[in-house]
């Protein structure tokens, strides 16, 4: 079962890095519907990760429980795997969060700088504390 479990996960994360992969390039090519059109797949992926990992924590847990060994040695591979996907992921992920971030907050200093106005630009920051982008607009 877990390691059914592994598979399924390490497979789930192959994709997830392949989608924000994808989504980085995008970003990259200002091909901005590209990143919408992909959300609902990203957030089917991320759904069914959360249920495959509540699954290996209660099978580790119910190993735990009957005194059996935690990883068995056909498991342990994928399990290696399943970190190093994870850490893949994570890094990639930190990577377009701040790329998205970016691209956030230049539109929104483009946006203050025509209109004059102060965007709502989110994270429960408020815009009269926050250093708008560098960005300058020559014309």
């Amino acid at each position: 079962m877990l390691k059914q479990t592994l598979n399924s996960i390490n497979s789930n994360l192959r994709n997830l890095i392949k989608i924000t992969e994808q989504d980085i390039e995008d970003i990259k090519q200002a091909n901005h519907q590209a990143l919408f059109d992909r959300n609902i797949i990203k957030e089917n992926l991320i759904d069914e990760f959360v249920k495959l990992k509540a699954q290996i924590d209660n099978g580790l847990k119910n190993r735990s429980e009957t005194g059996q060994n935690l990883v068995n040695v056909d498991e342990q591979p994928l399990l290696d795997e399943f970190k190093e996907n994870i850490q893949t992921f994570y890094t990639i992920h930190k990577k377009f969060a701040k790329m998205a971030f970016t691209v956030t907050h230049f539109y929104n200093n483009l946006v203050h700088k025509v209109t004059d106005s102060q965007p709502d630009i989110g994270y429960g920051m408020s815009p009269n504390r926050t250093n708008y982008s560098n960005f300058s607009l020559k014309g």
